[in-house]
C-alpha cells in the first residue's frame, strides 16, 4: 500500500497469521470494525444490538459482521481481538480500516486491486470535479477509494456482484466518509438499468480474466446483445473484450476508460476480429505492458493496462513498462516513481513507448501487444517469406490410445517422431515402431532432408531429417515439417538460420499463447528467411552437419562412459 504506517500494516498481517486457519480471510476486516466500534462506543451486552449499531442500518454490512462474529468460536474470542488491538493505537487501527483489507496473497488477493494499479488509473484517467466516475467489479473499493481521496467532488460509483466484498466496501465508505455509491448487482445488469442511458465521464475495471463467455450471466439485454454479435458489438471470444466493450459503452462522447487485461487477448488468434473492430473503430487509445507478477502471488499471469475512449483515437500509444517494477520476495509492485515513468512514456516516443497509426496496426494483424511493436527489427540479408522457400505442413494429432494401440516393439520399419525425440538439431536413432500405418497418416510422412520445427517452445526444437529409404517416419502433431525447395535453399543452411539467436527470436516474437507458447502455421510461413548464394548456403550448411555430427559423436562417447562407469565396480571385481 501507498504510505502505510508499519503498525497498521501489521494489524492485517498478524491477525492473517492467527487465524486464517480458522476463520476465512474476509471475515478479519469485519472484524477489526466491529472490535473498534466497541472500542470507542463500549460493548454492549447483547452481541446483536451492537451490530445492529455498528451497521448504522445497511443490511449488507449488518448480515457480514454477523457472520463474522458468529464464526469465531465463542465470545471469549471476540475479547481475545479487543485485547489483541489494544496493543496498537487507535491511529493505527483507524489508518488500517480506512486502507481496507491489505492484500495477504492468495488469501485476499482476489477481490482487491493493487494500489499501483489503482493509482496508476487515477493517473491516466485524470478525474475532475463533478465527474462520474463508475468501477464495475468493485471489490472492496480500492480504486473508488483513491477516487474519492484524490477528489472529493467527483461522483464514485461502483457495482460488485460479490455481497460480503461489497459490505467490507461499505465498510470502508463508512470509515473514510467518502460518500460512494455502490450497488450490489451484476455489472451487465446494473449497466442496462443504471448506465446505458445514464453514461458516465471515467470509469475503470479490474475484471476477472479468462472467462468463458458462456459463464456470463443471461438475464441482461446488454449481454445478450454482445453475444449475438450486432453489428455494433461483433460477438466476442474473449471475456476480456466483452469488458472491454462494456467500459466503452457505458462512456459520455469523450469519456476514457482504463482496465486491466490478459496479455493473451492483446494477440490471440479468437480475438483478433474483436481487436480489429475496436481498433477501426478508435476505442483504443493505448496499451501498457504491466510488470510481470503485479498480481503475485494470486496470479502470475501477465497482464497490460488498456486506455479505451468513445471512438476518438487515431492510433494506439503503446508502452512496455516491464521494468518498471518493485520486486519483492512474493510479488511486484508498481510505486510512485513508476507510475509517473509511465505517465510519461504515454506522451512522447521513445526505446519504451510508440505510436501507431490505425494502418501500421492493421498491417501487423491487429496484434495489440505492446512489447512487439517495441522490439528491434532483425535486419534479414536479402529475406524471403519462409512460405515462398518451403511447403508447410503440421504433423498429425494422433490421440494417445490410438498411439498405444498401433506401437510395438518389433522393428516394422515404420516409426512415430515425437517432440522429445529430438535434441540438439538430431532426430534420435531409437524411435517408437508402429504395427501399421493407417492410411490418413500417410500424408504426415516425414522425407529425407525435411526441416523440422517444433510448433510450441520455446525454446524451438529445429532438425533435418535423416531419413533411410526403407524406413517410414510420421511427425507428432506437435512438430511443423518443411518441405524445402533446395533448388532455392539448402535445408542445414535452414536449420541453421532457425537455429541461431536471429532465428530463435523470430519465432519467439511469432509465438502466441500465455501457458505453452505456440507458433501458427501462417505465422511461421510469414517469416522473413536469408536467401544467400548458393557457395554461402553450401558453408554454412556444411558447417551446421558438421557440428551436429560432431554432438552425435559426443554424446555416443557420453553414453559409452555412462555405461563403462555403472560396469566398473564389477569388471574391476
Amino acid at each position: 500500500m501507498f504510505n502505510v504506517n508499519t503498525q497498521a500494516k501489521e494489524i492485517g498481517w498478524t491477525l492473517t497469521t492467527r487465524l486464517r486457519s480458522s476463520l476465512p480471510s474476509d471475515y478479519l476486516y469485519p472484524l477489526v470494525y466491529l472490535a473498534r466500534f466497541a472500542q470507542k462506543t463500549g460493548r454492549p451486552d447483547n452481541y446483536a444490538e451492537m451490530i445492529k449499531f455498528a451497521s448504522q442500518g445497511d443490511d449488507d454490512i449488518a448480515a457480514l459482521l454477523d457472520r463474522a462474529y458468529k464464526r469465531l468460536s465463542a465470545d471469549g474470542s471476540f475479547d481475545e481481538l479487543l485485547a489483541f488491538l489494544s496493543n496498537f493505537s487507535g491511529e493505527a487501527i483507524d489508518e488500517y480500516l480506512q486502507n481496507g483489507p491489505i492484500s495477504q496473497g492468495v488469501f485476499g488477493g482476489e477481490s482487491s486491486t493493487p494500489e499501483g494499479i489503482a493509482q496508476l488509473a487515477l493517473a491516466v484517467l485524470d478525474i475532475k470535479s463533478g465527474e462520474k466516475v463508475m468501477d464495475f467489479g468493485c471489490g472492496t473499493g480500492n480504486f473508488l477509494e483513491a477516487a474519492a481521496a484524490k477528489c472529493p467532488d467527483a461522483k464514485p460509483m461502483g457495482v460488485e456482484l460479490n455481497q460480503s466484498t461489497l459490505a467490507i466496501a461499505k465498510l470502508r465508505s463508512k470509515v473514510t466518509g467518502s460518500q460512494i455509491c455502490y450497488a450490489h448487482d451484476d455489472m451487465f445488469r446494473y449497466f442496462d438499468n443504471s448506465i446505458e442511458h445514464n453514461p458516465v465521464d471515467k470509469a475503470f475495471s479490474n475484471y476477472p480474466w479468462g472467462m468463458q463467455t458462456k459463464m456470463f450471466s443471461k438475464n441482461s439485454d446488454y449481454i445478450e446483445k454482445v453475444m449475438k454479435g450486432q453489428e455494433r458489438y461483433r460477438r466476442p471470444s474473449s471475456s476480456d473484450w466483452v469488458f472491454n466493450r462494456l467500459l466503452v459503452d457505458s462512456l459520455k462522447k469523450g469519456g476514457t476508460a482504463a482496465a486491466i487485461m490478459s496479455n493473451g487477448a492483446c494477440f490471440n488468434g479468437t480475438d483478433k476480429p474483436v481487436r480489429e473492430y475496436f481498433v477501426k473503430n478508435g476505442f483504443i487509445k493505448a496499451i501498457v505492458a504491466l510488470p510481470k507478477g503485479v498480481f503475485a502471488p494470486y496470479t502470475m499471469i501477465q497482464t497490460s493496462f488498456v486506455v479505451l475512449t468513445t471512438g476518438a483515437s487515431k492510433g494506439v500509444r503503446f508502452v512496455d513498462a516491464t521494468d518498471l517494477g518493485t520486486n519483492d520476495r512474493r510479488s511486484c509492485s508498481i510505486d510512485e516513481a513508476a507510475i509517473n515513468a509511465i505517465v510519461e512514456r504515454l506522451g512522447i516516443d521513445s526505446e519504451k513507448s510508440v505510436f501507431k497509426t490505425l494502418d501500421e496496426i492493421a498491417a501487423r494483424d491487429f496484434d495489440l501487444s505492446a512489447k512487439r511493436y517495441l522490439e528491434k527489427e532483425i535486419e534479414i540479408p536479402n529475406g524471403v517469406e519462409l512460405g515462398s522457400v518451403a511447403k508447410i505442413m503440421r504433423g498429425a494429432s494422433v490421440r494417445a490410445a490410438e498411439l498405444d494401440a498401433l506401437v510395438c516393439d518389433e522393428d516394422t520399419g515404420l516409426s512415430y517422431l515425437n517432440l522429445g525425440n529430438i535434441s540438439d538439431g538430431s532426430i534420435d536413432d531409437d524411435l517408437p515402431n508402429l504395427s501399421t500405418l493407417d492410411t490418413k497418416l500417410e500424408k504426415y510422412r516425414i522425407h529425407n532432408g525435411d526441416v523440422l520445427i517444433s510448433k510450441s517452445g520455446a525454446p524451438f526444437k529445429v532438425a533435418v531429417a535423416e531419413v533411410p529409404e526403407d524406413r517410414k517416419i510420421i511427425a507428432n502433431g506437435n512438430l511443423y515439417v518443411l518441405s524445402v525447395n533446395r533448388e532455392k535453399i539448402d535445408p542445414h543452411y535452414l536449420a541453421a538460420f532457425f537455429s541461431s539467436p536471429s532465428g530463435k527470436e523470430l519465432l519467439a516474437r511469432e509465438a502466441v499463447g500465455t501457458t505453452i507458447p505456440s507458433v501458427p502455421i501462417k505465422a511461421l510461413s510469414n517469416i522473413k528467411v536469408p536467401l544467400e548464394d548458393a557457395d554461402r548456403q553450401k558453408t554454412i550448411a556444411d558447417a551446421y552437419l558438421a557440428k551436429t555430427d560432431e554432438i552425435k559423436l559426443l554424446k555416443l562417447r557420453l553414453s559409452r562412459a555412462r555405461q563403462e562407469l555403472t560396469d566398473l565396480f564389477d569388471e574391476e571385481g
